[in-house]
């Protein structure tokens, strides 16, 4: 069962983000970082906003994930999220300058829907900048 791999998919409402057979995922839930292996228990859990990691054939796939819920079951691991991207596609100078657009609309916004709406675009800014770099950054064993 060392080979044995389980499906994975990532929906958002602009459809199927990601979906293939994986061996790993590690997932960011509000109390920390959850690895799902093949074969692993029924479970349903809220994500928090961060990095989805997808290890495939030991290759790592990096993916901004803006919460939502996961769903394991039957060897098969459902993301529901507002929002999600792998990482090399992010656009850094994008995020920046979303990031800033944000930043500022949040600091005028005076009714709370429009508040939220502020915030949730600058935590998604903030979170794609932070996904980006790390796969931007050379990697350094042991560190």
């Amino acid at each position: 069962m060392a080979n044995s791999k389980f499906y994975f998919e990532i929906i958002t409402p602009d459809g199927i983000i990601y979906q293939d057979n994986v061996d790993e995922v590690k997932l960011p839930t509000p109390t920390g970082e959850i690895a799902i292996l093949p074969h692993h228990v029924p479970l349903y859990a809220k994500l928090g906003d961060g990095e989805a990691t997808i290890i495939k054939d030991g290759k790592e796939t990096l993916m901004a994930v803006l919460g939502g819920i996961v769903d394991i079951s039957d060897n098969k691991v459902s993301i529901i999220s507002d929002y999600a991207i792998q990482a090399d596609s992010i656009q850094i100078a994008k995020a920046e300058e979303a990031k800033k657009r944000a930043e500022e609309a949040k600091l005028n916004k005076q009714e709370t829907q429009d508040f939220i709406m502020e915030d949730k675009e600058l935590r998604k800014s903030i979170l794609e900048l932070k996904v980006a770099q790390k796969i931007r950054r050379p990697h350094r064993p042991n560190q």
